[in-house]
């Protein structure tokens, strides 16, 4: 071993947390009693409606794919007759779920953007009449 592996680096000592401090019961308030009477808390203005706004877009949106998307393949189980339909060689289910998916998707992506926005600005306008 050499001599520098051998040093052992020095090691700081824990740390120490300051030690509680009793409060004492009788508290003396800077502030008079006449302006301690008057104070008022002040809070933000309740943002959960925006958020369950957001939250409900999201999960229409979800819905309304979800039921479509699902649809399909129970379209075809259930009518069996519509697989044997061709269009451009390819049979309609895998037209259906192959091809048209993307365009509702990007169908339900600009209507959801769009519902989005307008939850932002009137909740902006909210904060800005409160």
């Amino acid at each position: 071993m050499s001599k520098r592996s051998r040093r052992r680096r020095p090691t700081r000592p824990p740390r120490r947390t300051p030690a509680a401090v009793e409060v004492a019961s009788a508290t003396i308030s800077p502030i008079g009693p006449g302006l301690a009477a008057r104070r008022v808390a002040v809070r933000n203005p309740p943002a959960r409606g925006a958020t369950r706004a957001q939250l409900m877009l999201a999960v229409r949106i979800f819905a309304v794919f979800g039921c479509l998307l699902l649809g399909l393949p129970a379209l075809f189980a259930t009518h069996p007759g519509l697989a044997d339909y061709r269009i451009i060689g390819l049979p309609l289910p895998w037209v259906l779920l192959g091809g048209a998916v993307y365009p509702m998707l990007v169908l339900l992506g600009v209507l959801y953007v769009r519902q989005a926005e307008r939850n932002e600005r009137d909740f902006v306008e909210f904060i800005e009449r409160s």
